[in-house]
């Protein structure tokens, strides 16, 4: 390579070099507010229940996956149920049923007309269902800030009384990631990685058939250690001998509820421990923050809580991560 070629071989990798720091410096700072919760992408209807969706999710215990990561998952924001049976006949079909059976009274209806209208609103209310289902799946897509943030809807394995159980979810990466890393050998029995994608996660945690599910859930809901232990503990004691496992509860506070949200179960007679009064402590600076900054943004003629989100997660230069947000 000659003299020339090589200087200008040298400028550039010199300029792409440049240009991938530059690029992970931005990736580090952020993305651009537009980019943060980006729910002028919905329409006005489907923005109106996002906004009201993630007010939802601060309120309750999502606030410490959102913000702090101190919960690397956090579910039970909105649930569904659904029929695992499956429809005998179609929407339309249905509808006409509904049209010409509806207005009459039970006591007016055979036997065959009655199963007849009972099959056509179970048809109607999946459809209505699913509907639903979809509309959030599209709020949850711009539950985003950067990549910190992923929201989905997961569904369970186990089913009661023929209905199948849906749930919103959400993750915070960083916790996840960190976590993962923390709890390595717990997780390597299914392939899981740092690397892994959050719902490859929960799915392969659901899909387990032994004690080991309980024990995944803990870790990726934020339980120290003995209380992830405990809570495996008391389901093999549990199918070992068909009796329940007495316990006592630690709550962590949240806006909406001082017990029952963040929680987690805890032999019975239990003292808390340092690790306790710890989780704790750092969940309540969080909380202290998110009620200062509620009371200035949410409630008639405020800004809301998607520019709370915002002012929380972005710096003075526009850039917004969920790293940004202090407490």
């Amino acid at each position: 390579m000659g003299g020339t070629s090589t200087m200008n071989y040298l400028r550039s990798t010199s300029l792409l070099a440049a240009l991938f720091l530059l690029n992970i410096t931005a990736l580090a700072q952020g993305v651009s507010r537009a980019e943060c919760f980006p729910f002028e992408n919905l329409s006005p209807d489907k923005r109106k229940a996002a906004e009201e969706l993630l007010l939802k999710a601060m309120d309750e215990a999502a606030l410490y996956t959102l913000v702090g990561g101190i919960k690397p998952m956090s579910s039970g924001i909105k649930s569904f149920n659904i029929r695992t049976s499956l429809p005998r006949i179609s929407v339309d079909e249905a509808n006409k049923a509904i049209a010409e059976l509806g207005g009459k009274n039970a006591e007016e209806l055979t036997p065959a007309e009655r199963g007849r209208l009972s099959e056509a609103k179970q048809t109607v209310e999946r459809r209505g269902l699913l509907s639903d289902i979809e509309d959030v799946r599209e709020i949850l897509q711009q539950w985003r800030c950067g990549d910190d943030i992923f929201a989905a809807v997961q569904h369970y394995n186990a089913t009661f009384e023929g209905r199948r159980f849906l749930d919103v979810i959400v993750f915070s990466r960083p916790a996840v990631r960190r976590m993962i890393g923390e709890k390595e050998d717990f997780f390597s029995r299914w392939g899981i990685t740092q690397g892994s994608h959050p719902l490859e996660i929960v799915y392969a945690v659901e899909n387990e058939k032994t004690s080991a599910r309980n024990g995944g859930y803990g870790y990726l809901f934020g339980y120290p250690d003995h209380a992830v232990r405990f809570f495996v503990e008391a389901s093999n004691e549990e199918n070992l001998t068909g009796q329940f496992v007495t316990r006592d509860f630690i709550s962590i506070p949240t806006y909406a509820r001082e017990t029952n949200l963040f929680v987690y179960a805890v032999p019975k007679g239990y003292t808390s421990t340092a690790v306790d009064a710890s989780l704790k402590e750092r969940s309540l600076k969080v909380l202290n923050e998110y009620r200062k900054r509620r009371e200035n943004y949410v409630g008639e003629g405020k800004r809301g809580i998607l520019e709370l989100v915002r002012d929380w997660f972005c710096n003075s230069d526009g850039q917004c991560s969920q790293k940004n947000a202090k407490f």
